[in-house]
């Protein structure tokens, strides 16, 4: 095995180290992070002594090395993001390669539960932006109950933690140590329809404004996500090696859903890639995002220092808060059903699950030549609606 001195690892040291040449290299910035190469593959993993006893007395367990996984499904951020949780619960006694499950009910504290459960979500593939609302929300309100054992919970006590309880209850060995979840007391509102969209007469205003924004990369941004119709969290977390301008398409190993996606290009959607590459090579050569940007401050907790070339985290336009994010997904639905593509189709295009039978025995990339028709229709019904329109004076010039 070769050895490399330990240093900050960054995407791009990452990607260039050779396969076949057996080797582990260290991050600097999270201790017990590491990325090892072999023949095939490169991981992200985590090694840490587990030490058990009371504080000043903990007894060495063993050296536990847990994988994160391969290189190609996680990016760097998020694997020292996952390393972070693991770490976390190595320090608390647990072994993450024989979860917490063996812990009885009153080892829990709120505080593990969290931590817990953000590393189930981070194994599910759930956006990072989601887990750190969820940390966030705990830090901010659940501050003095981060030491209180689980079964010290009433139901007059608690109103948002529903989802983490219920993952305790399923993977403790013996749920009847814990009493059922006390947020059962709690009534929910009803999920209102997000009704959000720009009209389809304002979008040639909207591509104008678009138009007027400062950062080349972000009009691109911004007209892509309303061409693709993409999450916005996904959008901005695009990475070139994705994209197969040959196949035209963008291969997208995880998607919100859990499932890989293949976006058809039409030739629209093709062109203003091609700008958005010709451009990130000119202000960050070598980048491994499609919207890269540089990071304004350092950031300990995520890994980041200032200056760091890392993905655009921010899809809203201080200047259009109300005209970019979700509702341009929204907008591409809107026009789809506009214009007649097949609901079906449209659910496939946008990465939504197709209810019933039919979504069992549907499979996306058998009908890939038929979504990219239906892509290039939407296209096509877009570019229509986003060119300027002539006042009633210009359109009698033109004519005469």
């Amino acid at each position: 095995m070769t050895k490399v001195a330990p240093r900050r690892l960054t995407e791009a040291f990452v990607e260039a180290l050779p396969l076949g040449q057996v080797c582990v290299v260290r991050d600097t910035r999270v201790t017990g992070f590491l990325v090892t190469v072999n023949k095939s593959t490169k991981s992200y993993k985590v090694q840490r002594d587990l030490r058990r006893g009371q504080r000043g007395q903990r007894t060495l367990i063993k050296t536990v090395r847990h994988t994160l996984g391969s290189t190609e499904d996680l990016s760097l951020e998020a694997a020292r993001h996952k390393a972070e949780d693991v770490i976390r619960l190595i320090k608390r006694g647990i072994d993450p390669n024989a979860p917490i499950k063996e812990q009885g009910g009153d080892a829990w504290t709120v505080d593990m539960l969290f931590d817990e459960y953000a590393a189930d979500l981070r194994a599910r593939e759930k956006s990072e932006r989601t887990i750190e609302d969820t940390l966030s929300r705990r830090d901010r309100y659940l501050r003095d109950w981060k030491r209180l054992p689980l079964t010290e919970l009433t139901r007059s006590m608690v109103r948002d933690f529903r989802a983490a309880y219920n993952l305790a209850l399923r993977v403790i060995d013996d749920p009847d140590l814990l009493p059922d979840n006390p947020v059962k007391a709690v009534t929910f509102n009803k999920e209102r329809r997000k009704d959000a969209v720009i009209m389809p007469e304002d979008l040639a205003a909207w591509l104008e404004k678009i138009h007027r924004l400062p950062n080349p990369l972000r009009r691109l941004m911004h007209e892509l996500g309303l061409f693709s119709g993409l999450r916005p969290g996904t959008l901005v977390g695009l990475k070139r090696s994705w994209i197969k301008q040959d196949q035209r398409a963008i291969s997208i190993p995880t998607m919100k859903s859990g499932r890989s996606f293949d976006l058809p290009l039409s030739k629209h959607m093709l062109d203003v890639i091609e700008r958005v590459l010709a451009l990130s090579d000119m202000l960050y050569p070598k980048a491994v995002w499609l919207f890269p940007t540089r990071a304004n401050t350092d950031d300990d907790k995520r890994s980041i220092a200032k200056g760091d070339v890392i993905a655009t985290q921010v899809w809203r336009e201080k200047s259009l808060p109300s005209e970019t994010g979700h509702l341009l997904r929204h907008t591409y639905r809107t026009v789809a059903q506009r214009i007649g593509i097949d609901k079906i189709d449209a659910r496939l295009l946008l990465d939504h699950t197709v209810p019933g039978i039919d979504g069992v025995y549907i499979h996306e990339r058998a009908l890939f030549d038929r979504l990219l028709d239906g892509q290039e229709r939407m296209s096509a019904a877009l570019l229509s609606l986003t060119r300027p329109r002539l006042s009633a004076k210009e359109t009698s010039v033109a004519q005469s």
